[in-house]
């Protein structure tokens, strides 16, 4: 590069400045595209990340049912159709639908899609049952020194709860506009913030409903991280009213 610049300057002796400025500009180019490169692989690694924590979850429920003898066995064919519908793609839904589809009698098949539209049906109904101001006032009453949200890295437990609860975006990035949307009267230093969210909220147990966190299975290294997660679950359900989430 300085061998260019020397060049340019040697022939053109009177534009020294602009070259620089050239390539300055060039090299901002450069590094601009290194860092949409860097922010893309992110987003992918953790959907990657996600869809890992479904599989295992399914592959998991499934050999469960294949050392249990009876097929209809209800608690195993309840959980089977709560997992399924919680998955918010739709072809992936339809993905788990079919791979558990062959373990079932032939009369059961059209049961299981029947009962899995319900349940989705039913998912949808719970997200819609608050406003963004009942979530702001929740969110103010948690959020500040002494509560439960006292720091910028727990807003994963509230993105958690309002994913399922509230159908708030999936998408961490998407989630922390949505939080700013609601312009919350919260002290400074207490913002959601993605940066500090954007790894925690790629924990397997984030993918599992807040709403049934009583059945939601969490890994030794995750057990520190869920426990105040669910701390945070439960303040949020009691400030929005919610009565079924499980209790100590």
């Amino acid at each position: 590069m300085l061998e260019t610049i020397n060049q340019n300057m040697e022939e053109e002796p009177l534009q020294p400045l602009q070259t620089m400025k050239d390539l300055t500009a060039r090299w901002a180019d450069y590094f601009n595209g290194i860092q949409r490169v860097l922010e893309e692989n992110e987003r992918l690694r953790q959907r990657v990340t996600a869809l890992e924590s479904e599989n295992a979850a399914l592959t998991d429920t499934l050999e469960q049912w294949k050392s249990n003898d009876e097929w209809s066995n209800r608690v195993t064919y309840d959980n089977v159709v709560e997992q399924i519908a919680s998955l918010e793609d739709t072809s992936k839904r339809d993905d788990a639908r079919r791979m558990f589809e062959p373990l079932l009698k032939k009369s059961q098949v059209a049961q299981l899609r029947r009962d899995i539209k319900r349940r989705v049906r039913e998912l949808n109904e719970d997200g819609d049952g608050y406003s963004e101001r009942q979530v702001a006032r929740a969110l103010e009453a948690s959020v500040g020194k002494g509560r439960v949200i006292d720091a910028k890295w727990k807003w994963a437990g509230a993105y958690w709860y309002l994913r399922w609860t509230c159908n708030y975006p999936v998408d961490a990035k998407e989630f922390c506009k949505k939080i700013v949307s609601l312009d919350l009267d919260i002290p400074a230093e207490y913002e959601c913030s993605y940066e500090s969210i954007r790894k925690i909220c790629t924990l397997s147990f984030m993918d599992c409903d807040a709403r049934r966190m009583d059945i939601v299975r969490v890994s030794k290294n995750d057990q520190g991280m869920f426990s105040q997660c669910r701390e945070i679950a439960l303040k949020l359900a009691e400030e929005l009213g919610n009565s079924y989430l499980p209790q100590e």
